[in-house]
């Protein structure tokens, strides 16, 4: 019994691997997928986190099933074993798709934003199974939140041009924020003119295993 959920977790990944098999299959294009070196690059690289939490999420049944602790690890070998290699699968799943969307003519600063996001995804994944090694990520993780967030608002009034205009916000709000918010919509206008929609997409990307870490934290409390 205590495997039964593994079973059934497996059992509702079978339409994912039967559409897997028809895919590889037949050959030709496939509108949405080979068309969009980027998208199918964000998707390769985010899978192996999708099953690593749903590997987790089967193990907490799995284990409180046989009366262990849910929280802890998966205790079946073969769902430890797989969960433990998403990590390492991500990382060459980030090196592929770097040479994948500079092959495809995609710009080597949107791979390189696709590779940085994969390897913060595999370092999420690494820390998760070592609460020990990592417990440094999970000690107040309000005040360190905080404080980064203040560190990075500091910095923001050094740089220039951007500093002012913060600090001309923080002085008069009423005239200061419509002109900011102006800046940063002209600003954002010309990147999106000059380099594309994936001005929009990388550091969207970039934040998402950041924003994950965060729910998962605020989840925890």
């Amino acid at each position: 019994m205590r495997h039964l959920p593994y079973w059934i977790g497996g059992f509702m990944l079978l339409p994912f691997v039967l559409w897997a098999g028809l895919f590889l299959a037949f050959p030709g294009d496939k509108p949405g997928i080979t068309d969009s070196p980027l998208t199918a690059s964000l998707v390769a690289v985010s899978l192996p986190l999708v099953m690593f939490h749903y590997i987790a999420g089967l193990g907490f049944v799995a284990n409180s099933m046989s009366g262990q602790a849910g929280e802890v690890l998966p205790v079946w070998g073969p769902a430890r074993w797989v969960q433990r290699a998403m990590a390492p699968l991500t990382v060459v799943l980030s090196v592929l798709a770097v040479v994948f969307l500079t092959q495809a003519g995609e710009g080597w600063l949107t791979a390189l934003a696709v590779g940085l996001g994969g390897l913060v995804m595999a370092g999420v994944m690494v820390a998760a199974r070592r609460p020990t090694r990592s417990a440094v990520l999970h000690v107040r993780p309000g005040e360190w939140l905080d404080a980064a967030v203040m560190g990075f608002g500091r910095a923001l009034l050094h740089v220039p041009v951007l500093g002012g205009l913060l600090r001309e916000a923080g002085r008069d709000p009423h005239r200061g924020v419509p002109m900011l918010l102006l800046n940063l919509a002209l600003l954002l206008g010309v990147l999106v003119a000059l380099f594309g929609f994936s001005v929009l997409v990388i550091p969207a990307f970039l934040a998402l295993p950041f924003v994950f870490y965060v729910l998962l934290v605020l989840a925890s409390g």
